[in-house]
């Protein structure tokens, strides 16, 4: 049977592969989507990639960025974008023809030429027309006084996946898409799902598959309709081959039916705990900077695995402290970070240090008698005092991995997650129990007042809130007496924290905020304290169309205690442990078409399948997913009895943590 992941990874793989063999003398200009997806594609060696391909030059590209300058000994340019904006080309390009002499230039575009764009969402001046711009290039390099007619040439090349390993990806280009808490969807966000759409139609008609396409949600909806457009062509065209097609269940899910999963700050998972811990490398929504200090110290070195994360790439890289990051680590890591609990994972640690010793002929190290983060952090000072810095060196790849998990075990952040966890069990345990007469409101009114003494912050305290609310849904509603001292506790906290802004202000321009005289600030405090709890009411109703998905709280026995149950479980449950011939209510399937129902009946005796028809599933949740849902996926399929179960992938906009969610549904 093929192997529909091997197949992902060499159409991927094909599409860079394609790209390298351009680069060689030419300058490359990169943006940041794709430099995220180039990132995780070579395991964090993105710049030595392109400069081993023959790139004579590197640099972001980016509508703001006006320091482009001029690259001598190269004729030619090559653009990597994920842009569908003309306006954006227009600007850039211009300006980088500008300070050149290109000969050749080509643009690599992972947005389609308009001529296929099934939507008419957009004007025709907003749509992204290969031939125009291929035309303007030329005009603007012509304008340099060539000795010849400029070669231009733009492609198209889907670059939107990044695989973070065999069982998980993202696409970086899509990573802002969130669904709306309401029934409005913007004009940018239906342009960027018919482009995820057509992104997918593009990567599953590449392999040879055969979609079958199931959405929850309204916005999953509508993307699932869009795909259904492009694949129904391909459906029709597949009935009259005889080419064996590969069977694909594609599940999509919008992520605000389950805001409580994002928001929790439940670690069983030992990467969501090293994505609370460290900040994001520069640019990227799914890897995070390693300080590696501890172990090269300052050393000047040139840092050229790791300038995806640099504003503009540099030929001679200056001296700065190196960061390590998660996509430089094994396949086999990654599964162990996702799945495996703080001990398990620092006596994996242990031993990565024993190997490290016995590998340089040091002499072997003690077991620490309690293995925690502070005791491996010691052992691993005394490795480094013994080997030189380009010993250590060779186990550059181990030891990201190692600083990763003792870093976030032993972080002053380790208090305040334990801390969120505790009132996180406290919110459940009260709404399981007292259900319409919960007093967790009030409770969490007292802990805003007293947040500075906990030690927390209110973005946190808002991410619990969120938690609460989309935990509650519709099956608990809370009093107007307790919503209204929450409300007034919110608005007090953030005057509170304006205060504190105008006392702390370390320059001399204030910011309109800080402007504001105290009465204004009290309204404006109001005016976003009474935003904020319209949205968690919001929040609360995401499920109130569902059938089968209304609860996300499960109490199995009347021995168990009430646990959070993400709607992700209980999709997969569904699919993977329950009988085919039970309706998967909340599920809608798309059916490309008449006839293909109608081969359905003749071959199968029904018209209605069941996602566990196909070998291959693919569950995609638009808005971003966790390393905890990750972690459950695989335990639900290990524990499917099954003797060929399906094989599935989990995948994303991006990866979340907490914040990420309060950023998107309160601030953006």
């Amino acid at each position: 049977m093929t192997d529909i992941v091997l197949e992902i990874k060499k159409r991927v793989s094909e599409c860079w592969t394609n790209i390298f063999a351009e680069v060689c003398n030419a300058v490359v200009y990169i943006d940041r989507c794709a430099i995220e997806c180039l990132h995780w594609h070579t395991a964090g060696k993105g710049y030595l990639a392109l400069k081993d391909a023959g790139a004579v030059a590197v640099y972001e590209f980016g509508m703001y960025h006006f320091r482009y300058a001029e690259v001598k000994d190269t004729k030619k340019a090559v653009v990597i974008s994920t842009s569908g904006d003309p306006a954006f080309y227009q600007r850039t390009i211009k300006m980088i023809v500008a300070k050149n002499t290109f000969q050749k230039c080509i643009v690599y575009c992972s947005v389609p030429c308009s001529t296929i764009d099934n939507m008419e969402t957009l004007p025709v001046e907003e749509k992204l027309d290969y031939v125009k711009l291929k035309r303007d290039i030329k005009v603007w390099m012509t304008s340099g006084n060539l000795p010849r007619e400029p070669a231009v040439d733009v492609i198209h090349v889907p670059i939107f996946i990044a695989l973070l390993n065999k069982n998980l990806l993202v696409t970086p280009p899509f990573a802002d898409l969130m669904p709306p808490l309401d029934a409005t969807v913007s004009k940018d966000a239906l342009v960027k799902l018919n482009l995820l759409a057509y992104s997918f139609y593009n990567l599953f008609d590449s392999i040879g598959a055969k979609l079958d396409i199931y959405s929850v949600g309204k916005l999953s909806d509508l993307l699932a309709e869009n795909l259904e457009h492009y694949t129904s062509g391909v459906d029709r065209r597949n009935h009259l081959s005889e080419t064996p097609e590969i069977g694909v269940s594609l599940i999509l899910i919008d992520r605000t039916l389950d805001l409580c999963t994002p928001t929790s700050n439940n670690t069983e998972s030992f990467l969501a705990k090293i994505l609370r811990t460290f900040p994001h490398l520069p640019h990227h929504d799914n890897d995070v900077a390693v300080n590696m200090s501890p172990v090269f110290g300052t050393t000047t070195i040139q840092m050229i695995n790791y300038i995806s994360f640099l504003m503009v790439f540099k030929e001679i890289l200056e001296s700065c402290e190196t960061p390590g990051c998660l996509a430089s680590i094994a396949d086999t890591t990654m599964d162990l970070l996702i799945s495996q609990k703080e001990k398990k994972l620092l006596s994996t640690v242990n031993q990565f240090l024993n190997d490290m010793t016995l590998i340089k002929d040091s002499p072997k190290l003690r077991t620490p008698t309690r293995i925690s983060g502070h005791s491996l952090e010691k052992v691993l000072n005394k490795i480094q005092s013994m080997n030189s810095v380009d010993s250590m060196a060779a186990d550059t790849e181990k030891l990201q991995c190692i600083l990763a998990i003792i870093k976030a075990s032993t972080s002053q952040k380790a208090d305040q997650i334990e801390l969120l966890t505790s009132l996180e069990k406290l919110a459940l345990q009260n709404l399981s129990v007292s259900r319409e007469s919960s007093s967790i409101l009030v409770q969490l009114s007292n802990i805003i007042q007293t947040r500075v003494h906990r030690g927390l912050d209110i973005e946190n305290l808002l991410a619990l809130l969120i938690y609460v609310y989309a935990l509650a849904g519709t099956q608990i509603r809370f009093s107007t007496q307790q919503e209204r001292r929450l409300e007034e506790s919110i608005a007090a906290a953030i005057f509170e924290d304006l205060e504190m802004l105008k006392k702390n202000s370390s320059t001399n321009t204030k910011s309109a905020y800080q402007r504001t005289d105290n009465v204004a600030a009290q309204e404006t405090s109001c005016k976003i304290a009474a935003r904020i709890l319209n949205t968690l009411r919001l929040i609360a109703e995401q499920r109130l169309t569902l059938q089968d998905y209304r609860f996300c709280m499960l109490k199995s026995s009347s021995q168990e205690a009430t646990r959070h149950i993400s709607i992700l479980e209980q999709i997969t449950k569904d699919v993977f442990c329950v009988d085919t011939s039970r309706e998967l209510r909340d599920l809608h399937k798309k059916s490309s078409s008449f006839i293909a129902a109608g081969f359905n009946l003749i071959l199968r005796g029904k018209t209605k399948r069941h996602p566990r028809d196909n070998p291959f599933i693919l569950m995609y949740i638009v808005g971003g997913i966790t390393a905890e849902e990750a972690k459950i996926i695989q335990e639900v399929i290990s524990a499917n009895n099954d003797e060929k179960p399906p094989r599935m992938m989990l995948a994303g906009s991006r990866l979340l943590k907490p914040l990420d969610i309060v950023e998107k549904i309160f601030f953006s």
